[in-house]
């Protein structure tokens, strides 16, 4: 049976450090037996963080997805996994405001990853335009470089990989010179309200993650039963970015290459 020693242990073999943002994506069970639950998983990462760090779970909401916008409100539950949905329910907690693709933090830097979520700029997006918008917490955790974790789970689940594919798309049209042409390609993606319907880039995130290891971007141990990974959020996003424009084949279907 695993403790919270043990997570906190993990953690650090993973080059977690106080002080640190660490965003964690989890599977609960493929853990084994965990010694008090899913509270000292928690607190494992918690008393590694201290003080000065911050903890951060995705709460995603993807429960009848199509009418996400029309169903949500802030305490809405996480399916993103049982210690998401712990987590979230526990005394200095915030959450952030937005339907489809909502954080929950507590630590230094909690309330400022996410009190302005759909605020920024919009971004593309097939989640909705301000899922990963510049104030989200996913692109405030992209600028301070978050440790990203991920707990018996691939980056199959790096959540982070959506704003990656927006980010992709926007330099893409804005390279393009004539606006009019760069509209009509626009208007071929897909969006929310039409999920499901037009191009986006949804990456090979398994071919993507072998690419990462063989940079030497992602650490590996293991606690329990469970594969730990771990990526620091920039270099692995720049990196993935990279390799988008310069080999997008290896990574993306064939009919959005021809877009490209």
């Amino acid at each position: 049976m695993i403790t919270s020693a043990d997570i906190s242990s993990a953690l650090a073999e993973l080059g977690v450090a106080a002080g640190d943002i660490c965003l964690f994506h989890s599977s609960y069970k493929s853990l084994g037996p965990v010694d008090g639950g899913a509270a000292a998983v928690i607190a494992g990462f918690e008393s590694l963080l201290g003080k000065e760090g911050t903890l951060v779970v995705p709460t995603l909401c993807q429960v009848d997805f199509k009418n996400s916008y029309k169903t949500w409100y802030m305490d809405k539950p996480s399916d993103a996994g049982w210690l998401t949905e712990y987590f979230r329910k526990q005394p200095y907690v915030y959450r952030s405001n937005q339907a489809t693709h909502s954080l929950a933090s507590r630590g230094k830097l909690a309330y400022e990853l996410t009190y302005e979520h759909t605020a920024g700029k919009p971004r593309l997006c097939p989640f909705g335009e301000y899922a990963f918008c510049d104030t989200s917490p996913w692109f405030k955790m992209y600028e301070r470089n978050a440790k990203v974790v991920f707990v018996g789970v691939s980056m199959m689940y790096h959540t982070m990989k959506h704003m990656l594919e927006g980010m992709f798309l926007e330099s893409l049209l804005n390279a393009v010179p004539d606006k009019a042409r760069a509209d009509e390609y626009r208007s071929r993606l897909m969006v929310f309200e039409r999920f499901g319907e037009g191009l986006w880039p949804f990456y090979d995130a398994v071919a993507m993650q072998s690419t990462l290891e063989a940079s030497g971007l992602v650490r590996k141990t293991a606690c329990g039963n469970a594969e730990l990974l771990c990526v620091e959020a920039r270099p692995s996003s720049e990196e993935t970015l990279r390799q988008l424009n310069t080999a997008p084949e290896r990574y993306i279907g064939p009919e959005m290459l021809e877009w490209i």
